[in-house]
């Protein structure tokens, strides 16, 4: 049973409902008349939970429901409007079903057959069909009690006739109130007829006795997919600013994965080279005041326990290229040259044997197909090539027989010598005295017996002025401070993008808000909560953000192969790799994620504090 008890409402200083108590039947249909202005509608839509800002009460089956109305509402009440209320950006289907977004019940067999309509678009139908759509809808809602303002006021006497015939079936197993000007029709069909005037009931007249039929109950199963059909359906409805939405975000995401992919693979990459060059054993050593090594203090160090060997490299002294001809080499297959004079112990041979005098060398395998591109290096084992030196602006070659060929790939090309081949071809190359040799960086080897790290602690304790660590960590670690400075401004600046295209989300979501506010309340008329209408806004921003994701992983995963392409291309085979990095892209799209909730606040708070009745009435 439904019950008002002292109810008034008030619109500024205008008291529109002056104390009004009523008790409505469980079913039949009640009517309430009376002239325009008098807060008929007013009255419907506190009946109907959709108006909390009255003074009264309003029970049903003798319990308030005034701090509940949005479960009494949903369970309880249906509407048909007097404007209609149909939501432009959703199908007929979709309008006349609309209910069952929220709540999965039983189909129902319609009196009012559509389907002349069903291929119409709802700007083309009339108003005597946009009013049958709306009676289609509330039909689709079961419930205790049928609101209808001026249900049949758009329709010819024929459907207006077949409308009340069906509200009087409906009236048999559920309460309807009606507000009508049509008084014939109202007392023709109506059990009960209220006369409202200036905000009181004046009158009230019993026409017949109403005969219960008892309700089938429906099952009220969520409709899980719903939110993200209606959402589907808003984003379609826009959908030049849907595309715009889902590329403002999918660029911002594809740079950072992309630029931070780039730079932690280069990172890596270099960091493997550097110690593909120089065994695990070696020790790099320097001055810590910028001064020169000498011969004498390499051979000084060589004498330490636990150094199997010692060398340093050479100022102004650099290896230029390769060639078989003696008189020039070829800059195009020689790009960079890196001369080692490292133990072999950690290279593998593939082809050959280790140098065993001076003028001997082994190639990298990559060097070596670089000479030979795509023919069996294994040829290459007992020629001669030309190494082209560069030493104080002074270029000569010299004549080398390869011994051997590793199964090491290099990024850059590398001739393998013997110990102090370097110090030994300036004296027979150049004529330069050795003890006049001096170097900025030196190099030490640890016999296999001892722990780097102990002899590293004991050099340190010893020469303090110098500087003792592990080959390659200077370097790397030089490196690793200038990739990461790069990642932490790529990453601010892909922040910064990422943050805009969210922050234009929030705002499109909010100004979408406020342009369906009444689309939204319409909504909330058949059963769908604050909760709901939520979930529906929020589903729009997660479609996009999904939509932009899976864009952006087929777009990195191409982009990413068209990098490998062309490094292949360039570098003339497989020189390094780059994968598809997941912890940066899953890194990505949960902070993006997380500030799409953050960005959905603004629509979210305002659709808690929607005037539902407001909204319905713009």
């Amino acid at each position: 049973m439904l019950e008002v008890e002292h109810i008034s409402k008030r619109y500024h200083y205008q008291k529109v409902l002056k104390d009004i108590s009523l008790q409505f039947p469980d079913a039949g249909i009640v009517a309430i008349v009376g002239p325009s202005g008098c807060g008929k509608s007013t009255l419907l839509h506190i009946l109907g939970g959709i108006d909390h800002d009255f003074q009264g009460d309003l029970l049903w089956n003798h319990r308030s429901v005034k701090h509940h109305l949005t479960h009494y509402r949903r369970h309880h009440v249906s509407f048909i409007f007097q404007q209609f209320h149909l939501i432009m950006w959703l199908s007929l289907k979709q309008n006349v079903s609309l209910p069952r977004f929220f709540h999965k019940q039983e189909k129902v067999s319609l009196k009012l057959e559509m389907d002349e309509l069903k291929h119409q678009s709802l700007s083309s139908l009339s108003m005597g069909q946009r009013q049958r759509l709306a009676y289609l809808r509330s039909h689709y809602h079961y419930s205790d009690i049928l609101l209808c303002d001026e249900p049949t006021g758009s329709l010819d006497p024929q459907y207006a006739k077949a409308v009340m015939e069906l509200l009087k079936e409906e009236s048999l197993h559920r309460l309807v109130i009606l507000v009508s000007h049509d008084e014939k029709l109202v007392r023709e069909y109506s059990d009960e007829i209220y006369m409202m005037q200036d905000g009181k009931i004046i009158n009230h007249e019993i026409l017949t006795t109403q005969q219960r039929i008892e309700y089938l109950t429906h099952d009220d199963k969520k409709y899980y997919w719903s939110h993200m059909r209606l959402a589907f359906a808003s984003l379609w409805s826009h959908k030049g600013r849907s595309f715009q939405l889902i590329m403002g975000l999918l660029l911002s995401l594809l740079c950072i994965v992309t630029a931070l992919t780039l730079t932690r693979h280069l990172e890596t990459q270099f960091h493997q080279y550097i110690y593909s060059l120089v065994p695990a054993s070696g020790i790099s050593f320097q001055s810590r005041y910028q001064q020169s090594l000498s011969i004498d203090f390499l051979d000084q160090l060589q004498q330490q326990p636990g150094i199997l060997k010692s060398e340093m490299f050479l100022d102004d002294y650099e290896c230029l290229g390769i060639g078989f001809n003696s008189d020039h080499y070829e800059q195009a297959q020689t790009l960079f040259i890196g001369d080692d004079t490292s133990p072999y112990t950690y290279l593998s041979l593939q082809y050959g044997q280790y140098p065993q005098a001076k003028n001997e060398i082994l190639l990298s395998l990559s060097t070596a197909q670089h000479l030979l591109g795509k023919q069996d290096v294994s040829s290459l084992v007992g020629q001669e090539v030309y190494a082209w030196y560069q030493h104080e602006w002074e270029v000569k070659s010299i004549c080398y027989k390869i011994v051997g060929i590793t199964s090491q790939s290099t990024t850059l090309d590398t001739l393998y010598q013997m110990n102090h081949a370097s110090i030994e071809l300036l004296k027979d190359v150049y004529y330069y005295d050795i003890s006049q040799v001096t170097s900025h960086l030196g190099i030490l080897y640890v016999h296999p017996d001892y722990q780097r790290e102990d002899v590293i602690q004991q050099l340190q304790q010893k020469y303090p002025d110098y500087e003792f660590m592990e080959i390659g960590k200077s370097t790397t670690q030089n490196v690793s401070e200038v990739l990461q400075q790069a990642n932490i401004i790529l990453a601010l600046f892909s922040l910064l993008a990422i943050l805009a295209a969210l922050f234009l989300i929030g705002e499109v979501m909010f100004l979408n808000v406020i342009q369906k506010k009444k689309d939204l309340a319409i909504m909330k008329c058949f059963g769908a909560s604050s909760l709901n209408i939520m979930k529906v806004v929020f589903c729009e921003s997660l479609q996009i953000l999904l939509t932009a994701q899976g864009l952006c992983l087929i777009l990195y995963y191409q982009i990413i192969q068209m990098i490998n392409h062309f490094i292949q291309g360039f570098f003339e085979g497989q020189v390094f790799f780059i994968g598809m990095d997941w912890k940066i892209v899953m890194t990505v799209f949960m902070l993006c994620t997380l500030l799409v909730f953050i960005s959905q606040c603004p629509p979210l708070l305002y659709i808690l504090k929607m005037n539902t009745v407001a909204a319905l009435k713009e």
